[in-house]
């Protein structure tokens, strides 16, 4: 990919506000680290960098077809990227698949992976108290359940890459897509050597990450203060899963799906800037793909089931190994599974490529990437991205006034209407099935369903 244009720092991240925390920047260039942007609050970097900081960073360019082909070389690259098998998988430790909300298959995959001897450890998030999560090495597969489950708050992501650059060894990396599209732009680019050190990567089915605004938004809904939170939790407990914030006097459990204060807190308007730019929401570069399988035949299970991706031959033998030795159960799925589970909207980039032009046409910075999805995208309409632009920009100002209250009122009134649509279509496309009652598409049998809880 050409882009055309120098990025010979990164000013154009700092001031769009681009930044999603990867840390390649700060392996590339020393004078620059990580900080949370007292207004956006997200992570961005500290100084403009230099050139090497900015041919690493995702935010500038993320050339997919040169990364698949360093990622997976010869592998033939289809509109869902490089795709052997697609599964719905469930653990069969119901305790381990409950704490996950969505099946407990990666704990599953990093017991059996940590056991194998040319495998020196797992670098994956870890907990280190209230809204702070950085990247750890696990070397014991007793440390393997205490790593946390989901997380949709933006965090800092540059300790994971310079573990794999401190440590000699063969390691396997958990890691979201931009993550990803990090690690890789700088080994690639700088450091080729190091691919030699990642024995697998374990990549999420991402929908988005919020700023701590989010946070700051549903502990004033919530009359607590963000500053004493000492645990929050998105999932757990089934498959929707419910936030938990835990301070030294409360403890809240918060329904995702019915609580009208969380709807308003994770409003997309709330997403880290390029989250909605972003059209690798199916994790192109990882070898096993992992995420909650929104599909009408899985909306009843009581513990929760994943979606499978998987990239390689390797990742294929490693489910299988894990379905032989009954850790977990499995139901062949299909590439319109993904699509049906993440919506086309997502999958392919209607609206991400449709907003990136936009932003273009507006002057404005934009990440240059182009995936293999788009030969598949139907580009939103100027007027849905018009629109969307100047409601996001309103937004984003009133979060920056911490006027959440005004958004509130903003969802209950002007914008409820849309809001209760999404509940009717959720409803009737899930719960009602009509679309494989109209034969547009073809649900797993009952029988086949049975394995999972």
């Amino acid at each position: 990919m050409t882009t055309g244009k120098d990025f010979s720092d990164l000013s154009d991240v700092i001031d769009s506000e681009m930044c999603i925390g990867c840390g390649a920047c700060v392996l590339a260039d020393e004078s620059v680290e990580l900080i949370l942007d007292p207004d956006s609050l997200t992570y961005r970097p500290s100084t403009v960098g230099n050139p090497a900081a900015a041919s690493v960073c995702p935010a500038i360019e993320v050339d997919f077809e040169a990364l698949h082909e360093f990622v997976f070389p010869g592998e033939p690259v289809t509109p869902h990227g490089v795709v052997h098998e697609v599964l719905l998988a469930q653990s069969t430790n119901e305790e381990r698949n409950l704490t996950a909300s969505s099946g407990g298959l990666i704990k599953e995959m990093l017991h059996a992976l940590l056991a194998r001897p040319e495998i020196d450890g797992v670098i994956a998030l870890a907990e280190v108290g209230g809204l702070d999560y950085r990247a750890r090495l696990v070397t014991s597969p007793d440390e393997i359940d205490s790593l946390p489950g989901s997380i949709y708050h933006a965090i800092r992501l540059d300790d994971a890459l310079a573990l794999l650059a401190a440590n000699e060894g063969r390691y396997v990396l958990v890691g979201i897509p931009c993550q990803l599209e990090g690690t890789y732009n700088y080994i690639s680019k700088l450091r080729p050597e190091l691919r030699d050190r990642i024995a697998m990567t374990i990549g999420l089915l991402c929908g988005w990450l919020y700023s701590h605004h989010a946070i700051e938004a549903i502990s004033k809904f919530k009359r607590l203060d963000s500053n004493d939170i000492r645990h929050i939790a998105y999932r757990g407990g089934g498959p929707v899963g419910k936030l938990r914030i835990e301070t030294d006097r409360r403890s809240l459990a918060i329904g995702r799906r019915v609580s009208f204060d969380y709807q308003v807190a994770f409003d997309r308007s709330f997403n880290t800037p390029r989250c909605h730019l972003c059209v690798n929401h199916s994790n192109f570069l990882a070898d096993i793909v992992v995420g909650d399988a929104w599909l009408p035949s899985t909306v009843t299970t009581r513990s929760g089931i994943s979606l499978l991706i998987c990239r390689t031959p390797d990742s294929q033998a490693l489910v299988a190994s894990l379905r032989d030795s009954g850790r977990i159960n499995l139901v062949q799925a299909s590439v319109d599974d993904i699509t049906e589970s993440q919506t086309r909207r997502v999958v392919f980039g209607d609206f991400a490529y449709a907003y990136a032009e936009h932003l273009e046409s507006l002057g404005r910075h934009r990440p240059l990437m182009i995936g293999p999805n788009r030969t598949e995208t139907a580009l939103r309409g100027p007027a849905e991205v018009t629109k969307f632009t100047r409601e996001l920009d309103r937004k984003r100002e009133l979060q920056r006034q911490r006027r959440y209250r005004t958004l509130w009122w903003r969802k209950a009134t002007k914008e409820l209407p849309k809001h209760l649509r999404r509940y009717v279509s959720w409803f009737l496309v899930r719960v009602l099935r009509v679309r494989s009652l109209t034969g547009q598409r073809a649900e797993p049998t009952r029988n086949e369903m049975s394995v999972f809880r």
